[in-house]
């Protein structure tokens, strides 16, 4: 059986999906699964996403009605793994309730990239045991040039957008840098050094399949308008100032509106104008931003620049 030929998972699906990868080690108990997804459980071994990983010897006893736990051990009469309840004797439990199951990384990108084309050489490469992956890179409806991917789960966890800061510090984001998501929950950092942060649940058209007109128009929209006055896109592409959008294609002019708009961020929104035409590789022939804007002046009202230092200005 392929992908193509599964029947297409439901939303009450996708959610399962998506809270068995909120945990920990993104595993769920058989028993749990029997118990409370039954329905979703099938759709979800049938398609290969959940896999059998290991056995528990410990489940919610099943007579007594508790919700205690019990330790289960093995009977050789029996040919089975139960526990003994003192109102009904020894209780045998399913095999199928002891097993536990992961997620099938390989099977779950494949349904989630299905649609992108993603162009890649090798497998998704592991950067943070279980937690990010970088898995190619793709080029979306209205982009010419090409994004690489990561794929990311539990990133409002502290410690995990903690390990992805890192990982992606070491790894600059050559540009644009789009960072699926997998996990539900609110990233304070929505922009991070040229990366693109989007929610899967954002962007997916069908069971778990991104929609690539959806992705890019979530890219080229940036973060969602707030009531901060600015808000620039992960690449430096599109800025929207109060309403009014800007859009740059110079590779230079994004590097300094992605420069000035981290330091703006900061709190500290006066640069050197040097060392911003440094850090975005200008030349040195560059020694004015109307140099580096060249053949526009928009850029000046959202932007100053006075006594060698330029700034966002709002």
């Amino acid at each position: 059986m392929t992908l193509t030929d599964v029947v297409p998972l439901s939303r009450s699906d996708v959610q399962l999906v998506q809270s068995i990868l909120q945990t920990p080690d993104a595993l769920i108990t058989g028993a749990a699964l029997d118990g409370f997804h039954s329905r979703s459980a099938e759709a979800l071994k049938v398609s290969g996403v959940l896999q059998p990983d290991g056995h528990q010897l410990a489940a919610v006893s099943l007579s007594d009605h508790d919700d205690e736990a019990v330790t289960l051990t093995w009977s050789p009469e029996e040919g089975g793994y139960g526990y003994f309840s003192p109102s009904a004797g020894w209780v045998s439990v399913p095999s199928e309730r002891l097993t536990s199951f992961s997620i099938n990384y390989s099977v779950l990108f494949q349904l989630v990239l299905k649609a992108l084309g993603v162009s890649s050489r090798n497998d998704p490469e592991e950067l943070v045991p279980g937690l990010v992956w970088e898995v190619g890179d793709v080029r979306l409806p209205g982009r010419a040039k090409r994004i690489p991917i990561w794929i990311a789960r539990r990133l409002a966890i502290p410690a995990v957008w903690s390990a992805f800061a890192n990982t992606a510090k070491e790894r600059p984001a050559p540009g644009l840098r789009v960072v699926i998501n997998l996990t539900a929950g609110r990233v304070n950092e929505a922009t991070f050094r040229g990366h693109e942060i989007i929610n899967l649940h954002d962007v997916i058209g069908t069971g778990l399949e991104i929609d690539p007109d959806i992705l890019a128009a979530r890219v080229s929209s940036g973060a969602p308008i707030s009531d901060t006055p600015i808000v620039v896109n992960a690449d430096g592409a599109s800025v929207n100032v109060r309403g009014k959008m800007y859009s740059f294609t110079g590779v230079k002019q994004r590097a300094i509106i992605r420069h000035l708009y981290q330091a703006w961020q900061s709190g500290e929104p006066k640069c050197q104008k040097m060392a911003v035409f440094e850090a975005a590789e200008c030349g040195a022939s560059v020694n004015t931003l109307a140099k580096a804007f060249s053949g526009r002046s928009d850029w000046r009202e959202f932007i100053q620049e006075k006594d060698g230092y330029c700034w966002i200005s709002l």
